[in-house]
């Protein structure tokens, strides 16, 4: 069917489709970096980690902000 799924009819299912896509990948990433933080061994890689961990968080919050402002479910 191409690009579009058989779910995705109208701009509103293409943001949702999109914004869901968004929470997928930064809960993916919030999943991944703690595990990444014990593993470091450089106290500056470590940090750095521990600084992206703490923007990924705030992504996710705002992510579901912007779902429940939608109204649609965060999943």
């Amino acid at each position: 069917m191409g690009f579009f799924s058989k779910d995705i009819k109208t701009l509103d299912d293409l943001f949702v489709h999109t914004l869901r896509d968004i929470y997928y990948a930064e809960k993916q990433i919030e999943k991944a970096l703690p595990k990444m933080i014990d593993k470091a061994t450089d106290p500056q890689l470590k940090a750095g980690f521990e600084k992206h961990l703490d923007q990924t968080r705030g992504h996710v919050e705002r992510v579901e902000q912007v779902f429940e402002l939608h109204g649609v479910k965060a999943k």
